[in-house]
């Protein structure tokens, strides 16, 4: 398993700049099991709980793992569910007993894991008939609110930069960077591997989250990136022979965060108003692999 996202800032930021999942993914990734209460769920890398919160609704009992003890604490902090149990643990050694569990599902955390490793288990302890549910999001859309100019065009032009800041803090580091591409292929690459244990495989790919943000909310977004605190890191120790004057003004032209500030500015032209000022809808598309264990 892959791990860059668990600092205690990183866990705020996931927090407070993430999109909540919509109440109809679970409805539709769950569909006909749904109509009958399921005994126990499996959450897998649950970070700060965001996932348990749309699915613990459905289930007796519910056991989420994180290798994260930051996010399993911030998880924790937010639980609203007296079945849910929250605890460290890794999808490549999944704390369950054999064919114990009805539901598996991993939200925006399946490119992380050790695939073949993470499937081996998921066939131990799914019972016969059982789900695999697996889910996230990439880059949203950035539509400009009040900005003059042809909306379409720049909102292009908006999403483009989000999407190449994502990419940014991935340079060097190829496992990382092999993460993102199977987030970015909307877990293409996933639904193709589930083949050869899996049956009824199907997937769902319209499903929208909108806020209205600012772009020191989007700003805030490429924080809470895996990718964004150990490079920028990496660039404070690359640089701490300078002064401190001299390393804080690199460090300031190096940040990606403040690079996407100031291109969307440009491009936008709208170079005179605060970040709090430049307002946006931002459109998350949810994409959704829903697989089954075949029966005995």
């Amino acid at each position: 398993m892959l791990r860059y996202y668990e600092s205690k800032s990183i866990t705020q930021k996931y927090q407070k700049y993430r999109p909540h999942y919509p109440i109809q993914l679970a409805e539709d990734a769950l569909g006909n099991l749904k109509e009958k209460k399921l005994d126990f769920l499996l959450d897998v890398g649950c970070g700060g709980g965001q996932s348990v919160n749309i699915f613990a609704p459905y289930f007796h009992e519910v056991l989420a793992i994180d290798p994260s003890e930051n996010q399993i604490k911030e998880a924790k902090s937010q639980n609203k569910f007296a079945h849910v149990t929250y605890k460290r643990g890794f999808a490549e050694k999944l704390p369950c007993d054999d064919v114990s569990v009805d539901v598996i599902t991993a939200g925006t955390a399946i490119h992380w894991f050790d695939r073949p490793k993470f499937y081996k288990e998921v066939e131990r302890v799914l019972k016969p008939g059982g789900r695999l549910i697996v889910f996230g999001y990439w880059a949203p859309k950035l539509v400009p609110i009040g900005i003059t100019g042809d909306v379409n065009k720049l909102s292009h032009i908006g999403s483009q930069l989000l999407e190449d800041a994502y990419f940014i803090g991935t340079r060097g580091k190829d496992d990382l960077k092999q993460a993102y591409n199977v987030s970015f292929g909307r877990y293409a690459k996933i639904f193709n591997e589930l083949d050869f244990t899996f049956t009824n495989k199907r997937r769902f790919d319209h499903l929208l989250s909108e806020y209205v943000w600012s772009l020191g909310d989007v700003k805030g977004l490429i924080h809470s990136l895996d990718a964004y605190e150990p490079y920028m890191k990496s660039k404070q120790m690359e640089l701490k022979e300078l002064s401190e004057e001299e390393r804080n003004a690199r460090l300031l032209e190096l940040d990606y965060s403040e690079q996407f500030v100031r291109s969307l500015k440009e491009s936008w032209e709208c170079t005179e108003m605060e970040n709090s000022d430049v307002k946006m809808k931002v459109i998350f598309n949810f994409f959704v692999i829903v697989a089954d264990k075949p029966t005995l």
